[in-house]
């Protein structure tokens, strides 16, 4: 029999149970804070027509193909979506009728890309979407409050790392501002996606590869100059008088400048957490104003850990009705992955549970056990009876290698006078406490660590 090979493969995350735990928790805390702006959650199949997942975003390349099942008559080739936006898209189109606008929705759910895979980029991966979508119309101060739920999620990370987490810097742009200048330049319509994505790929690339591809675009050397130093401002005024001198439209600039002052209005930190950077477009074609990335300091090299923007016109592949809308979403599998790489969060504790429940005698006093177990799980506290019949050192060892902080002890003496021992792992200190005091001893020993 041929040795068959039972690591993952490349690009499919698969954590022990201590990260997986720590996996968790970083989604509730993204929930959390979603739910906290008024966001409630939908969730699409993974499984995707391939005319939807083709409909925009040019992914064709990257999407897993399924084919045809062979029950389906009707002969649809379908695939796993690549994303959660271009689902949400075809969800608004099919249930338009049932939903109330503006649409607040989030979504945490694993997408799959055929990409190489490499430090920070993934093949399966969780992405955790928030996207705000209108009808017809949906104002720009919209934009603003996806920049303030991307600030509070990452504020509440922090948070929970105990600060361990470094600082975060959320990077603003507008794709009419870029788009405006090419149109000076007489470059317009699907002509402006090639400029846009070279732009977009200098932060990777230098300026130098960009200036080199652009001249193949067919721009002189005068408009590489202009679009060059455009993508090297840092400040509004800046970009807008490089914008006036060509006579550029300003519109991006000015919807630039709202978002930016509405997200202040909202609590955003804007100097201490707000970028201008004039050269982001985003590689999705379906983008069409705000642009948003977001990178963790000292860990650029990782790429945006939270990125999106505005889509004016993604629905209409699937209906002739306006849905505009803009979103974000957090890359959740980049940022863990971040988190645990650079020693961010602590993954040895291997389980849920508070406390082990120790059996020195199972034979007289198992139903003891088992009722202490109950006491403890009735107050909520996570607890594990060991069931196997082993020594007690034994016992506390498998406590101590699994993470378990607190063992309960309690042999014949201590049940006869309804009392128990409690050894707290942690600080190496044990206790006998009447068993009435139990739960909230152990409660105030939980809340402290």
């Amino acid at each position: 029999m041929a040795k068959i090979n039972i690591a993952p493969v490349s690009g499919f995350p698969e954590w022990l149970p201590g990260a997986r735990m720590e996996e968790q928790r970083l989604i509730d805390v993204i929930r959390q804070n979603y739910e906290l702006y008024g966001f409630a959650p939908i969730e699409t199949p993974a499984v995707e027509r391939l005319e939807v997942l083709f409909s925009k975003g040019g992914m064709q390349k990257q999407i897993f193909s399924l084919g045809r099942p062979t029950e389906d008559e009707g002969g649809e080739t379908l695939g796993l979506h690549f994303d959660l936006t271009v689902p949400l898209a075809r969800y608004v189109a099919h249930r338009s009728n049932d939903i109330t606008f503006p649409f607040r929705r989030y979504q945490i759910q694993k997408v799959w890309r055929g990409e190489r895979a490499q430090r920070g980029r993934f093949r399966e991966f969780y992405q955790c979407d928030i996207d705000i979508i209108g009808r017809e119309t949906l104002d720009v101060i919209q934009d603003a409050d996806i920049v303030a739920v991307i600030h509070s999620t990452l504020q509440s990370i922090q948070g929970a790392t105990g600060g361990k987490l470094p600082n975060y810097k959320i990077h603003l742009n507008n794709r009419k501002i870029l788009s405006a200048l090419f149109a000076a330049f007489g470059i317009t319509g699907e002509a402006i996606a090639e400029p846009l994505r070279i732009i977009d790929k200098m932060q990777r690339d230098g300026k130098d590869a960009a200036k080199s591809a652009l001249g193949k675009a067919g721009f002189s050397s005068e408009s590489i100059a202009v679009i060059l130093d455009l993508a090297s401002c840092t400040e509004l005024n800046e970009a807008r008088s490089l914008l006036t001198a060509v006579n550029a439209n300003l519109d991006g600039i000015t919807e630039l400048e709202q978002v930016v002052q509405h997200a202040e209005n909202l609590g955003v930190p804007v100097r201490e957490k707000i970028v201008l950077e004039f050269g982001i477009a985003r590689g999705l074609d379906y983008y069409t104003g705000t642009v948003f990335e977001t990178f963790i300091e000292g860990k650029k090299g990782w790429g945006s850990i939270c990125s999106g923007g505005r889509y004016d016109d993604l629905a209409s592949y699937f209906t002739t009705r306006k849905f505009p809308g803009v979103g974000v979403s957090i890359g959740l599998s980049r940022l863990f992955d971040l988190m645990v790489q650079s020693s961010i969060l602590e993954t040895s504790r291997s389980t849920p549970t508070d406390v082990l429940v120790t059996a020195q005698d199972r034979s007289r006093y198992l139903a003891d056990y088992l009722g202490l177990a109950r006491t403890l799980r009735d107050a909520g506290i996570n607890t594990e009876v060991f069931l196997n019949d082993l020594a007690l050192r034994e016992q506390i060892a498998y406590a101590s290698n699994k993470g378990i902080p607190l063992v309960i002890i309690a042999g014949s003496e201590e049940l006869s006078e309804n009392l128990v021992s409690i050894k707290d792992l942690r600080h190496r200190t044990q206790e006998r406490i009447p068993g009435s005091e139990m739960v909230k001893y152990i409660q105030a020993k939980i809340s402290a660590r």
